[in-house]
């Protein structure tokens, strides 16, 4: 009797599969719907946007949508004790959700060519329905949101992945959103809308590869994928790329009951050594933060500014609308020290406190670089050293973007640095080696891995 194929085999599959007759060519599809829309994106003062206004709190005049608010954080963790910032306020609960279908054997994903105001590359791939309530609710009195459907009246469908993850925790409060992988019947037929179209792992593996091309939404949800499924395919052996090979038999190690409790009461440990207060205060009372004409700024210029846009864009549900948008300041980068280590490939990360997170810390990549952050080498983070690691040890360096509906021009740098096997790392107790399939697991499992890293290993498909 033949051995059955398992689903993350089936995925592992498809990863390794660069084109079928049912997939467009990645990059034409995404020019096409470029030209085939018109798009304007203009910074206006944050006075001017129509229907927002600025008192205590920067809020849309719906009560919806998001705000802009103040917060006051205390800490001892890390080197700055106290510090005030912004920080955006949206508590409701968005949908991520890609729906996945096997098409002549292979398993293909739909994805869509969506426009956002802050990409630095306007049109990227995303998830099949990227939504927050307000939206697909049509506060702002668009159009519907195509395939919603699938994703809250899922009854019977079969769940891959269905998971309330965290948001960026330096510039959003407590956000979470419902991250959705949605496996249809094979025999089940669906309508594609020009937006929309099937592409396989391996072609969305080239697309991240590249950079700029999978917004931060599709890769959060991806990083839920394992390969990790009993009946390893005979093809394994087919694989190429060496390090490629390294990450997909890292997937399969470190998933045991005890290994995921291990890493759990090790992460438990240092929630309970560091403290973190975040109160919410009024925009008024943030010390070194400048109020203008044209947004928010530290008065140092550093961090990030909030600032006003005004958008049009004829492919999204509302045709002109406008909104307050965070913008970092350039330069960051998100860097994952590897190495092989007992002869499978482990990941340092580390355990990271962030101002916005539900419960203090989170595992975060090795480095976690934001120039605007740091005065000087003495503050520089541990390890930033590997972000200037030999040209032979870096095993991937992409531009990514990081979510174009609330953060202007935010480009970050991921990297992934392999370290050959003995070298010495050096790392603080914050620190811990974990192989991908522990890490695959606590991502399935909640509020435990920051999507900063999230984002990072989805490149590792």
């Amino acid at each position: 009797m033949p051995t059955k194929v398992s689903r993350s085999a089936e995925f592992l599959a498809s990863s390794m599969t660069s084109s079928t007759a049912e997939t467009p060519d990645p990059d034409a599809f995404l020019e096409k719907r470029l030209a085939s829309s018109s798009y304007r994106v203009e910074e206006v003062p944050l006075e001017e946007l129509p229907d927002w206004r600025v008192d205590d709190r920067l809020s849309h005049r719906s009560g919806r949508f998001f705000a802009v608010e103040g917060l006051s954080i205390r800490t001892d963790f890390g080197s700055t004790p106290q510090w005030c910032q912004p920080i955006i306020v949206q508590p409701e609960i968005g949908i991520l959700g890609i729906i996945v279908k096997r098409i002549n054997g292979v398993h293909h994903f739909l994805m869509q060519a969506k426009m956002e105001p802050g990409n630095s590359e306007l049109v990227q791939w995303a998830a099949t329905v990227q939504a927050t309530p307000s939206n697909y609710q049509r506060v702002h009195g668009g159009r519907s949101t195509p395939y919603l459907e699938y994703f809250q009246e899922h009854a019977g469908r079969r769940m891959v992945f269905d998971q309330l993850l965290s948001e960026h925790a330096s510039w959003y409060l407590h956000k979470r959103n419902r991250n959705m992988i949605v496996e249809l019947p094979e025999t089940e037929d669906i309508p594609l809308s020009d937006d929309f179209a099937w592409l396989t792992l391996g072609q969305l593996r080239q697309q991240l590869k590249r950079g700029k091309r999978v917004n931060m939404n599709a890769r959060t949800v991806l990083s839920g994928i394992s390969y990790a499924g009993e009946g390893a395919p005979d093809f394994f052996g087919d694989i190429a790329d060496p390090f490629h090979l390294q990450v997909v038999e890292s997937h399969r190690v470190g998933r045991s009951e005890a290994d995921v409790s291990a890493a759990l009461t090790w992460l438990i440990d240092q929630k309970s050594r560091f403290s973190l207060d975040a109160r919410r205060i009024s925009l008024n009372d943030l010390d070194e933060w400048v109020r203008g004409a044209y947004g928010i700024r530290h008065r140092e210029d550093r961090y990030f500014r909030i600032v006003g846009l005004s958008v049009t864009a004829t492919s999204r549900e509302v045709d002109r609308w406008s909104q307050p948008m965070l913008e970092p300041t350039s330069g960051n980068v998100v860097a994952l020290v590897c190495q092989r280590r007992s002869g499978v490939l482990h990941f340092l990360v580390q355990a990271l406190a962030q101002p916005g997170l539900q419960d203090r810390l989170e595992l975060a990549a090795t480095v976690q670089w934001n120039p605007g952050n740091y005065r000087g080498p003495d503050d520089f983070p541990p390890l930033a050293e590997y972000l200037d690691a030999p040209a032979s040890w870096t095993c991937l360096k992409a531009v990514q973007s990081e979510d174009g509906g609330r953060f202007l021009r935010a480009d970050t740098t991921h990297l992934v640095v392999d370290v050959p096997e003995g070298h010495p790392v050096a790392a603080p107790d914050n620190y811990r080696w974990m192989p991908m399939g522990t890490l695959n697991r606590l991502i399935r499992s909640g509020y435990y891995v920051n999507v900063e890293l999230r984002s990072l290993l989805s490149c590792l498909l």
